[in-house]
């Protein structure tokens, strides 16, 4: 390091910015911006901005503004940046002057562990705040005429390749070559991520280094000197940085690729950990929240992966010059497995175990298929017809990838869904990662060095001892991270609320590691089970729900579960559905019985009195009872009772009128948690019900300002007169609980009660 200054000033600076930004949440835009701070819901804005990006998604464009000001309550805000939506016919372009009329909000931070972040996600690109616009006005028609053009360049290439390849291809070729997702199949996307070959559907350095050094080395062979061909190279990957929009992996790859050309240009030699280095110093300087983004840690890791853990593999295990090429590949996907590993499951909770293999075959084919869609998108501006068949090609290989990836789903064991790691086992593992290393290169020394230990038995021995050490230490570490969540956890009931909008959503982990959810819907959040409940479970680690309740036929107490059953493949399995009676099942349910059937999930029904058991936890159905005579709907709502040790609590679906008097007559007793019926309702938790229950604490799942008003003044005062605490969904997110069967603590997204 100390031969590498540049390097060394570039490391210390990242550690600087990790310790600041990560550690005390010093950075510019970790604070809410005045404006948003001044939102309070949906407001009503007139905004003055210039347009620096634009993106044309399925249903809308999508403006970037920068240097805007913002009318909001006779006050004048001052925003960097604002995202605009805008789903009419309006002709602007980059440079443009524009006022908009519309309604101001800002974005929605995860609701549950798991969830995706959007305020986040948005706020690393310094945008706090996006709008809906009702009106645009342009005020100043002056274009970035570069900026411009290349934006219309980037949608003509899209219409081009579309044409060409049709749309489900065309679409796909769009990602890969211009980072446009927009038309992107959402299946395919999904199978890509799950198969561990994500990164070939994202503008990577991968893609950046084929295009630059490929133009680099064809400047060459024409005749053009070091300088010109550099210079051209920058020139050219500069402006398809900008076109693509400067992502995370667009901008390293640019960096290291113009200290590459300056070390030709100037004679020296190319230091790769300087270069890495460097770009990330560059990268975390313009945006210090970058430190924390997946997209960051995996594009930087897996260089460090090549840079420094290839090697060390190398030298373990590559012997001998047959079948050199295919191992040593091996060695190089296996090396940035096992450095991301750790990375892999903190963001996306599973790690696709066949990827290895994989991407032997998708990595040396990615210059196949982008040399062949640029040649092909060349051809296609002469001949339609000629682009097309050059096109052919990389639709074979896109087929290829796509039979590949399913393939390796259907094997066994294709995908470790471990949960998230907690940061302590993360840094063990790199210390374990770190201390393998440091074992093999000193022992390249002692051998280069040529000292009395590094004799022929020694080098033997030692070498045998590393590659035993390294299968050991790899497999730990694995071990490690996939049971870590497990280990203790074991003789705990957990139980979670989600927040799943207005709806209900709850989950289950037994305290000998069986899965339960109870209800999982939603009728004001699309695709609950794909963005909600889904990446919640993953969060966990489970990747299969052994009993599934469903208390009754409404949308918002199945409409996830249905989505689940859909994605059985790729998602989240059901072992078992439990429905109420068949007299008390609605079309509804009827329906998801047959669709569970088809998806090989075993379908029981749970009538009043039955139970079932998990060593001293039981789940037991208090309802609906055989004296009831209603029709189906809330009030025929399953009820379900959870005892372990001295705690206990009663799941209530939306059970009211009839059946919640059903219930009193029947005898009830106090539960430690009551989850309120019918998200609150007027209609439910009657005074005579709530004085049997005495819950000490109420939990209520109802979505933020929610149409029905949800929950109901006069619910809340009744439980309040109880004295029962009350965790709503709307102010705490997900509300989770541990028990050991003798005390509780209940965790809210943002808060820790105890009792």
């Amino acid at each position: 390091m100390i031969k590498r200054p540049l390097c060394a000033a570039a490391v210390l600076f990242l550690g600087i910015q990790t310790v600041l930004a990560g550690g005390f949440h010093i950075a510019p835009d970790w604070k809410p911006t005045r404006l948003e701070s001044g939102i309070g819901g949906k407001e009503k804005v007139v905004l003055d901005g210039t347009i620096y990006r634009r993106e044309e998604k399925p249903n809308c464009r999508v403006l970037y503004l920068k240097d805007n000001l913002v009318h909001l309550k006779n006050q004048i805000f001052q925003e960097s940046k604002i995202l605009v939506y805008i789903q009419t016919e309006h002709h602007t372009a980059i440079g443009n002057q524009i006022q908009i009329t519309g309604t101001a909000e800002v974005f929605q931070e995860a609701r549950n562990p798991g969830n995706f972040d959007q305020k986040f996600y948005y706020r690393k690109q310094g945008i706090h705040v996006s709008v809906w616009a009702d009106d645009v006005k342009i005020l100043d028609a002056e274009e970035y005429r570069i900026r411009e053009n290349l934006a219309v360049l980037r949608e003509r290439w899209k219409t081009l390749l579309i044409k060409c390849m049709g749309e489900y291809y065309g679409n796909t070729m769009s990602a890969m070559l211009l980072g446009d997702k927009s038309g992107l199949d959402s299946e395919l996307k999904e199978l890509y991520q799950k198969s561990g070959i994500g990164h070939a559907l994202a503008i990577s350095g991968l893609h950046m280094s084929f295009l630059g050094i490929g133009l680099y080395k064809l400047l060459r062979r024409a005749g053009l000197p070091f300088s010109i061909a550099g210079g051209i190279g920058i020139c050219f990957l500069l402006a398809y940085t900008l076109m693509i929009g400067c992502g995370v992996s667009s901008i390293r790859a640019f960096v290291m690729y113009f200290v590459r050309m300056g070390a030709d240009i100037t004679g020296r030699d190319y230091d790769m950990p300087t270069s890495l280095s460097l770009a990330a110093a560059v990268i975390v300087a313009w945006q210090p929240l970058f430190l924390l983004d997946a997209g960051f840690l995996l594009s930087f890791g897996a260089l460090m992966g090549i840079t420094a853990v290839n090697p060390c593999l190398e030298s373990c295990f590559l012997r001998g010059k047959k079948g050199r090429k295919i191992f040593s590949s091996f060695l190089a996907s296996l090396s940035v497995n096992l450095t991301l590993l750790p990375v892999m499951l903190y963001f996306y909770f599973e790690f696709p175990m066949y990827s290895v293999i994989l991407n032997l075959l998708v990595i040396p084919l990615m210059s196949l298929v982008l040399g062949s869609g640029v040649i092909g998108s060349l051809a296609a501006i002469v001949s339609v017809r000629a682009g097309a068949v050059l096109l052919q090609v990389c639709k074979g290989v896109l087929f290829l990838y796509e039979k590949a990836c399913s393939a390796s789903m259907e094997l066994p064991v294709s995908r470790i869904v471990s949960g998230q790691p907690e940061k302590g086992w993360m840094v063990i593992y790199y210390i374990l990662l770190f201390l393998f290393c440091l074992s093999v290169y000193r022992l390249k020394t002692i051998k280069e060095k040529g000292t009395s230990r590094a004799s022929l038995p020694f080098v033997i021995s030692s070498r045998i001892k590393l590659m035993g050490g390294a299968g050991l230490l790899f497999l730990c570490g694995t071990l490690f991270i996939t049971c870590m969540r497990t280990y203790h956890t074991r003789g705990t009931l957990r139980i979670t609320m989600l927040d799943v909008g207005q709806g209900d959503g709850l989950y289950i982990k037994g305290p000998q590691g069986m899965q339960y959810f109870i209800d999982g819907g939603s009728s004001d959040v699309s695709d609950v089970g794909k963005y909600r409940i889904e990446p919640f479970l993953k969060s966990q680690g489970v990747k299969t729900l052994d009993y599934v309740f469903i208390s009754h036929g409404d949308t918002d107490h199945m409409s996830g579960i249905e989505e689940l059953l859909e994605n059985q493949r790729l998602g989240i399995r059901i072992r078992n559905l439990v429905l109420p009676p068949d007299r008390v099942q609605d079309d509804a349910l009827k329906k998801l019985a047959v669709k569970a059937a088809k998806k090989n999930t075993r379908v029981v029904v749970m009538d009043a009195g039955d139970r079932m058991t998990e060593g001293n936890f039981r789940l037991s159905c208090k309802a609906p009872t055989a004296a009831y005579k209603g029709e189906t709907g809330n009030a025929a709502s399953m009820v379900l009772e959870a005892e372990y040790g001295d705690f206990d609590m009663l799941f209530t679906g939306d059970v009211e009128g009839e059946g919640e008097k059903l219930l009193e007559q029947g005898g009830l007793r106090r539960y430690d948690v009551l989850k309120v019926a019918h998200h609150g309702s007027k209609n439910s938790s009657s005074r005579a019900f709530l004085e049997q229950t005495l819950p000490v604490t109420a939990w209520i799942s109802s979505g933020i300002d929610n149409r029905y008003g949800h929950p109901h003044k006069e619910t809340i005062e009744k439980l309040e007169e109880t004295g029962s605490r009350i965790y709503g969904t709307q102010e705490c997110g997900a509300v989770m609980l541990a028990t050991d069967g003798e005390s509780a603590e209940i965790e809210a997204y943002l808060r820790t009660f105890r009792r």
